[in-house]
């Protein structure tokens, strides 16, 4: 494998690293090599000390400059990051107007009105946050897409909720040959929904327009979350007005106008862009826009998820609706249904639902102002779901998690340990009768100092890592257990990552990023990168990091804008040591192997990466439901796989083919 041209990368301010600059070859041979030899043959040892190692901000200064930044999805922040199996991170945002716009400091290309319209922002960074390219898409109003998806050879897919006009094109790339045209001489410009693909690169590649033909009458539709299974396939939900759509595979009826959908349960094949599936679900209503509804993918189990919030306006009546005939009763709810060509039922039939009761507001009828912003299937096909939830009483009353449509349904009742705006965290988990439940739910042990009445809050973001969840609960106002924030910054939100232990939701972690007591800013969006590091976005006003030594300070361009994170226990390419980490045990067979390996561990397996015994990778991939590796194009000799679980834990074994 040929050598890719060097850099020289040097990050002086980083505790983590030391201060003279490396040069570092792409190839990363003695990395590589160290992680082998350290996986296979390094001691048990205590968990590393968690800092935020850098931090890098976008934005421009049309930016929200209200102080509900976060509350308003339309406001600049971080909406979703992941993690490719090459390492590098990748980060879908919303860039809003044409003025002054920027990531780290330098100038990026947008596309939106000066007046202020948002573009959706998509972005790439490698670990040590070395910004790798960036692409702006959109052009007329307010363009919409609150999740990026990666298939096996990390390329980018966005499903995006765009507007053309009659004056503006569409732009999905800096090339003008990939523009859409302004209506009403080009009817494409009346699409809104879109499949966009970009290479690992950025690159783009290609557009999937998911309505057929579509004028000004019945040109509104909604794609939710996009997930990606195994097979590079993506699973959607889109909801759609009157007309045929889907390459004509569905026909609307007229009774659907605009911003009125038929909703579709939609598999869609990235290498042939076509629809593998496509299912009518049992729901009637209106789903919540604006990113308000989180969809997720259990392939284990063949199960959708779906949970959010009814309704836009928070302070007003739930929007309504129902799945299967049964109305939504609460405000907040998950709900889980059959797959595609599922043994547990119909497909598309409800498999469990449960909806969150608080008490309600005493001046208005309505229900009480609960949000569900996260959604997040870890191991065991365990379900967590976190958001803000809203008490009335200072004397906190019961939360009801339970099921209106199924009295049979045990309700699970905790109060929590403070009123009003209430960060909380809920774990459900299956038992040996398939049979779910409320495992436990997390909210703050207390108020920190005099506060006792918190403002707007933005709790959202989930990753799991090993046996611990981390949550975006900004800090400021609350106690977590045994962890509290400096009292001299209790004055607003701060952007924070909680902690917590799956198995018992106690806290075991808390991490602020400090801003000036007068302003606000929010955690959106959280994962965990191949190394066990954790990486972070959100939306913040002024300044960040005032009081950090590693990390130089952010300060906004105007309003609000966005920000990354790292918070890191080990440089780029070394493992995170930890019990659990190294406790990870990993079988293979047949070694000595021909060909085909079997590899089972304890834990869900999600990625490999094969080195020969000087270091060099020679395949990499995802696991499918087989767990298994071919090494059968591999030359007789010494190997090493390392593998990575969805939870996050890793290890490498040696395997020889003969």
């Amino acid at each position: 494998m040929q050598n890719k041209l060097h850099k020289t990368i040097c990050h002086p301010q980083s505790s983590l690293r030391v201060t003279q600059c490396i040069e570092k070859s792409t190839s990363n041979f003695l990395i590589l090599l160290f992680s082998i030899l350290y996986s296979l043959f390094s001691i048990p040892a205590a968990g590393q000390q968690y800092d935020w190692d850098w931090a890098i901000s976008g934005g421009s200064p049309n930016g929200n400059e209200s102080s509900s930044i976060g509350m308003n999805d339309l406001s600049e922040q971080i909406y979703d990051v992941k993690i490719g199996s090459d390492g590098n991170y990748y980060f879908i945002a919303t860039m809003k107007g044409l003025n002054l716009t920027q990531l780290n400091g330098q100038p990026v290309t947008a596309y939106n009105s000066s007046l202020g319209g948002n573009d959706v922002f998509i972005f790439s960074t490698d670990c040590d946050g070395q910004i790798r390219w960036s692409q702006a898409i959109g052009g007329h109003s307010n363009d919409r897409a609150f999740n990026l998806a990666l298939d096996n050879n990390n390329n980018v897919y966005v499903g995006a909720n765009v507007r053309g006009g009659s004056t503006y094109s569409l732009h999905f790339s800096q090339n003008s040959a990939d523009d859409v045209t302004p209506y009403p001489a080009n009817p494409e410009a009346y699409k809104r929904t879109y499949i966009l693909k970009y290479d690992n690169n950025g690159n783009f590649e290609w557009k999937k327009a998911l309505q057929g033909s579509v004028t000004q009458a019945n040109w509104e539709a909604y794609i939710h979350d996009i997930v990606m299974d195994s097979q590079n396939k993506l699973h959607f939900i889109v909801g759609f007005a009157n007309g045929t759509h889907l390459d004509g595979l569905v026909t609307v009826p007229s009774t659907f106008t605009n911003y009125t959908y038929q909703y579709y349960l939609v598999k869609f094949n990235t290498a042939t862009q076509q629809f593998d599936d496509v299912l009518l679900l049992p729901m009637t209503g209106q789903l919540e826009q604006e990113g308000k509804m989180r969809f997720a993918y259990d392939e284990n189990s063949n199960i959708y998820y779906l949970a959010g919030m009814q309704a836009g306006n928070i302070s007003a009546l739930p929007t309504p609706l129902s799945y299967g005939g049964d109305a939504f009763v609460e405000r907040s709810f998950i709900l889980a249904f059959n797959g595609f060509n599922s043994t547990a039922g119909i497909e598309g039939s409800e498999a469990w639902r449960r909806e969150i009761y608080t008490d309600q507001n005493p001046i208005f009828t309505h229900t009480s102002e609960n949000r569900i912003t996260s959604l997040h299937i870890g191991a065991n096909s365990d379900v967590y779901v976190a958001g803000t939830f809203r008490t009335y009483a200072q004397n906190p009353l019961p939360v009801k998690v339970y099921d209106p449509s199924d009295t049979q349904v045990t309700p699970y009742i905790f109060i929590p340990g403070i009123y009003w705006n209430i960060p909380t965290l809920i774990k459900f988990s299956y038992n040996t009768n398939n049979e779910v439940s409320v495992q436990w739910a997390k909210t703050p042990t207390a108020y920190a100092a005099n506060f006792t009445t918190p403002g707007s809050r933005h709790d959202k973001g989930l990753a799991v890592r090993g046996n611990e969840i981390a949550f975006g609960a900004n800090t400021g106002y609350f106690i977590w257990d045994n962890f509290i924030q400096n009292p001299s910054q209790f004055h607003a939100p701060n952007p924070s990552l909680m902690r917590f232990d799956t198995q018992t939701g106690n806290a075991v972690g808390m991490h602020t990023i400090e801003s000036p007591s007068d302003y606000t800013g929010f955690t959106t969006a959280v994962a965990v990168d191949n190394d066990g590091n954790y990486v972070t976005g959100g939306a913040f006003q002024a300044v960040l990091f005032t009081n950090n030594a590693n990390v130089n300070q952010l300060v906004s361009s105007g309003g609000n804008d966005f920000f990354v994170a790292k918070l890191a226990a080990s440089v780029c390419g070394t493992p995170v040591s930890t019990d659990k980490f190294n406790k990870l045990n990993v079988n293979v067979y047949p070694n000595p192997t021909t060909g085909i390996i079997n590899i089972e561990t304890q834990e869900t397996l999600f990625n490999y990466v094969v080195y020969d015994i000087n270091g060099r990778e020679i395949q990499k991939g995802m696991f499918g439901s087989s767990n298994q590796l071919n090494l059968q194009n591999a030359n007789n000799g010494v190997y090493f796989v390392k593998v990575t679980t969805t939870q996050g834990s890793t290890a490498t074994v040696k395997v020889i083919k003969k």
